[in-house]
């Protein structure tokens, strides 16, 4: 007599269960390697989910053929407590079965969440915020032409990329929106609206500005944050450069061969590395977050900008320095940096609390 298989719904795997059978859903599926002293290690994780939710999984091997939208049946496999909630491990142990012909309504549960905590891991989410910065754009596909608004989303905790297709956006409005999709876009962080999202104005206080953080808390490339810490190290790549205005794009010999007409600008790049006691993180500069630290204006810039060293003027001026840098975080080769958008000396208060940290860290 062949055993029949029992299998779990995501819905009542409410604790750390062994010998899970599941059959799901692959909503996302996405691949790491990390280097260690013992050579490189690669797993897998994304999110799965059946009729009656959706989890979390990390899985340290997985099937080439299986791809994100496939149903699959998960022999056992094993569930535990990670950051607070379930996720489903999937190891060597365990068996990953494709079933291609088979059909899986998935049930979504969506949270409201904190634009500070987004995360891939959790691809849909609904959030509160108030909308800035919003440009219109046509967009055509085989359903007809539709207005994508892009702009930005901001919290008390974060800053965040938004695109709405055909559900307008209105500068200052603070919106409540449901089943938002998670994205990165450009290796920053952001949310899309699409069809089966919902937008609704709210009376809400949304307390904006500076949104300190450690940088041991960055989970993503969340924007509109503002780290403080000393400046240990300051790289010797700097350089000044003309770009266009148009398309930001840097000119070799002055002029913009798409804009050919378009005015131009001088920039000037740079990048050190920042430490809080918590952990270090690189941030890039430009004219617009170093001139104002420096109390430099712009023509001045402009008539000494071929005679300075950049290298030298950023070391003087950053290097061994406590200073609040604020800007967006962004991945770039799976390593998160942030473009400051602005830096200034830090108090005398949180000097002492970032070498306290600091001290205590190699205590």
């Amino acid at each position: 007599m062949i055993g029949i298989v029992m299998l779990s719904k995501i819905a009542n795997i409410d604790a750390a269960r062994q010998g899970l059978d599941l059959k799901v859903k692959v909503l996302s599926l996405n691949k790491k390697t990390i280097k260690n002293d013992r050579g490189e290690t690669t797993y897998f994780y994304g999110i799965i989910g059946d009729d009656t939710g959706t989890v979390s999984f990390t899985a340290w091997s997985f099937p080439a053929a299986v791809k994100s939208g496939d149903v699959v049946e998960i022999k056992n496999c094993y569930s535990s407590l990670y950051n607070g909630k379930i996720r489903i491990y999937v190891d060597s142990r365990s068996q990953v079965v494709l079933k291609p012909d088979e059909y899986l309504e998935v049930k979504r549960t969506v949270e409201l969440v904190k634009l500070r905590d987004l995360s891939l891991t959790t691809p849909y989410v609904s959030v509160i915020g108030r909308i800035s910065g919003i440009k219109e754009k046509n967009y055509d596909s085989d359903r007809g032409s539709k207005i994508v608004y892009q702009g930005f989303i901001e919290d008390e905790t974060a800053k965040v990329r938004i695109s709405s297709f055909g559900k307008p956006l209105k500068d200052g409005e603070i919106v409540r929106v449901e089943n938002a999709r998670v994205s990165q876009y450009n290796g920053y962080m952001g949310i899309s609206i699409g069809e089966n999202s919902s937008i609704d104005n709210v009376q809400a206080q949304i307390e904006v500005g500076s949104r300190p953080i450690f940088i041991a808390e960055i989970k993503s490339p969340i924007g509109g944050v503002t780290i403080t810490g000393f400046a240990v190290s300051v790289g010797q790549g700097s350089r000044i450069f003309t770009k266009c205005s148009i398309c930001k794009k840097i000119l070799e010999d002055g002029k913009c061969k798409d804009h050919p007409r378009a005015p131009v600008y001088l920039d000037i790049f740079g990048y050190f590395l920042l430490s809080d006691g918590t952990g270090s993180l690189t941030c890039y500069l430009n004219k617009d977050s170093f001139l104002p630290y420096i109390k430099m204006d712009t023509e001045e810039f402009k008539s000494q900008a071929f005679s300075m060293n950049p290298n030298m003027l950023i070391k003087k001026n950053i290097l061994g320095k406590c200073l609040s840098v604020t800007g967006d975080l962004r991945l770039r080769d799976d390593k998160i940096t942030m473009n400051a958008s602005s830096i200034k000396e830090a108090d005398a208060d949180s000097v002492k609390d970032i070498e306290k940290t600091i001290q205590e860290e190699f205590q």
